[in-house]
């Protein structure tokens, strides 16, 4: 099975030490599980929803061949609610809109899952934040989409919010952080059933 991650910084794992993020991690763990996979983190730092909607068209086609073999994760959202020159890098209504486009462009290719956006240290940030994954959450119901609330579950987490310190910015964890998500990820049904037959 081939997996692409989409997204951003997240995605690369930013912050980690060993460079493997959530999805390295995730995907070192599979063998152990019994699942064989070819893994694309397609992450790129900075980027909001809209760089990503820009580009799935170009990247994904090529590396999700066979389609029947073929698997896309969708995470981003954090650079969305950032705010610069006092307005927002993506107003919500466009990240779900360019969410909206991402998950029906991919869906015509193959399954797809959608990982919501992480918290962070700031709390202006972090409640933009949690509008955009409560907003994700229902676009996702809407379309029939699994969507993987994170950022309620790793606020409550205190293993991810130190490590959020530890990853020195605030935005990025280190590698226990990324193990959290990582975990979370690997126990969620809908990933796990991707891997049933």
């Amino acid at each position: 099975m081939r997996v692409a991650f989409v997204g951003d910084s997240l995605i690369v794992g930013v912050g980690d030490p060993c460079y493997l993020g959530w999805v390295g991690r995730l995907c070192a763990a599979a063998p152990v599980a019994g699942l064989e996979l070819t893994m694309y983190n397609l992450g790129v730092r900075s980027e909001t929803s809209r760089h990503v909607k820009n580009r799935v068209g170009r990247e994904l086609p090529s590396r999700l061949l066979p389609r029947d073999e073929a698997r896309v994760v969708l995470s981003f959202g954090v650079n969305d609610a950032k705010v610069e020159d006092g307005r927002r890098k993506v107003e919500l209504a466009e990240s779900v809109d360019n969410l909206f486009a991402c998950a029906t462009y991919v869906s015509n290719l193959c399954p797809l899952l959608v990982v919501g956006p992480p918290p962070v240290l700031d709390a202006a940030h972090c409640a933009r934040v949690e509008e955009i994954s409560d907003a994700f959450a229902r676009a996702c119901d809407d379309m029939g989409v699994a969507y993987l609330e994170m950022y309620r579950a790793l606020g409550h987490d205190a293993t991810y919010r130190n490590s959020l310190v530890a990853g020195g910015d605030g935005y990025h964890p280190e590698a226990a952080g990324y193990a959290a998500m990582a975990t979370r990820v690997g126990a969620w049904d809908a990933w796990r059933g991707w891997f049933r037959c």
